[in-house]
């Protein structure tokens, strides 16, 4: 991959993936737990309204994020860690993992009414999704600074 276009793939790479580890922080420590206050008779009108507000907040940058992480485990940059980049694509795998099998249904169960033990899954179940774009932030930052040291 070419100097140019790689710096723009690393530099999307890590803007996606440190805005998503940004954005489960927040979702991890304050959203979910916050859900537990909420109460039954508002729950299901609430859980709503959070599933329709944060998937604008989430879906282009996960979008961009797999994307940018694919190609550049098949098209590393010259000088990159390769084994970075795979390690940055198998956090993006694991994410998108247990957002597809475990968060998705556990969402779609309290959209049918608050039950503590969906949330508490939901909440447990989310540390894997808050590890894995925590590490994919921290990779995509070391390759793109591993790369932009590199001399010209």
């Amino acid at each position: 991959m070419v100097g140019r276009l790689a710096w723009w793939v690393l530099s999307l790479n890590a803007a996606a993936a440190l805005y998503m580890t940004g954005v489960i922080w927040l979702v991890q420590c304050v959203h979910y737990p916050l859900l537990r206050h909420v109460g039954s008779e508002g729950f299901t009108d609430y859980h709503h309204r959070h599933v329709t507000a944060i998937f604008p907040v989430v879906a282009l940058p996960m979008v961009i994020e797999g994307i940018a992480a694919t190609w550049l485990a098949f098209q590393p940059p010259a000088g990159v860690s390769r084994w970075a980049l795979w390690g940055g694509l198998v956090c993006v795998l694991t994410a998108f993992g247990v957002t597809a099998l475990i968060s998705v249904p556990c969402h779609d169960r309290l959209a049918q009414g608050f039950n503590g033990a969906t949330l508490e899954r939901l909440v447990q179940t989310n540390w894997w999704r808050t590890l894995a774009w925590t590490l994919h932030g921290s990779l995509s930052l070391a390759t793109l600074v591993q790369f932009g040291c590199q001399k010209s």
